[in-house]
């Protein structure tokens, strides 16, 4: 139960730094430019004018939560359902999507927000019936998989004839082909990491739980699962969320990129481990 609304949204002082800076670079690029270059004003206002609307939009948004319902408000406005009025969810990504029954009304909260992982576990919570996992059974990569996947070959072809050309006309042929090597030897390790050790799809069975990969597939009996967690990892450009998987036996499965939204995936296996587990228990983190 939601004892009082929680609202969730980014502090004033990021806000205040943030558009500081902005400020702070537009006058110095202003400084640097003749009195009379004013054609040059032109793109550089423009770039500038969407910076600022793109930092004030996403400083300002965010989600707010009561016992009635959810709602996002951002400078374009707000949304809000309450939690029996959604129908349906959708979603991509770290992101998810809160449809009504007529679709003329979606409230999406924002992965970037602190607490979003709070949010996905309320709205679990309040409407579990969302996340049927005989509605979601079977969870794939999209077409992106093969996308990225051809994207890397045409590189990766593209790189070795480079590297046997510079072979062959350089008089330095180690000292070219060294930087190439290591350029090609970075490039298999994301391959690989991305693609080789990254569940390709999940497939649910009653009790048990379908991981295929590119190469294998193995099966986990969801007694065989200590708990389904929502985590993310930090970087410059935000936070990047992934569903892990504890085994009894303190292995750990990390899953990410399925085609449906990742919170869709957490709460569907969520579900799917409570109902089947010895005991009905599946940890949540707040």
């Amino acid at each position: 139960m939601i004892d009082e609304p929680r609202t969730y949204r980014r502090s004033p002082v990021q806000f205040i730094l943030v558009m500081g800076i902005l400020i702070i670079f537009g006058i110095t690029i202003l400084r640097t430019l003749p009195r009379d270059g004013y054609i040059a004003l032109i793109p550089f206002a423009i770039i500038i004018g969407i910076a600022l609307v793109s930092t004030l939009y996403t400083m300002t948004q965010k989600t707010t939560l009561s016992e009635d319902g959810i709602s996002a408000q951002s400078i374009l406005g707000e949304k809000s359902l309450r939690w029996g009025e959604i129908s349906r969810v959708s979603g991509r990504r770290d992101g998810i999507k809160l449809h009504n029954l007529d679709g003329d009304v979606t409230v999406a909260p924002s992965p970037q927000l602190p607490g979003y992982e709070e949010v996905v576990e309320w709205i679990g919570i309040k409407r579990p019936d969302l996340f049927n996992p005989q509605e979601y059974s079977e969870m794939r990569r999209g077409v992106s998989t093969l996308v990225v996947l051809a994207i890397f070959g045409v590189v990766l072809v593209g790189a070795l004839i480079a590297g046997g050309m510079m072979f062959f006309y350089s008089s330095n042929n180690l000292d070219v082909l060294l930087p190439l090597i290591f350029i090609i030897f970075i490039l298999v390790v994301v391959f690989a990491v991305a693609f080789f050790f990254q569940p390709q799809s999940l497939t649910l069975e009653g009790k048990s739980l379908r991981v295929k990969y590119l190469f294998k597939e193995k099966t986990l009996l969801a007694d065989e699962i200590a708990s389904v967690d929502l985590r993310f990892t930090q970087n410059k450009n935000g936070k990047n969320y992934f569903v892990q998987l504890i085994q009894v036996n303190k292995k750990k499965m990390r899953i990410s990129g399925l085609s449906l939204g990742l919170p869709i995936v957490y709460l569907t296996l969520k579900n799917w481990h409570t109902k089947n587990v010895a005991g009905g228990n599946s940890s949540g983190r707040f």
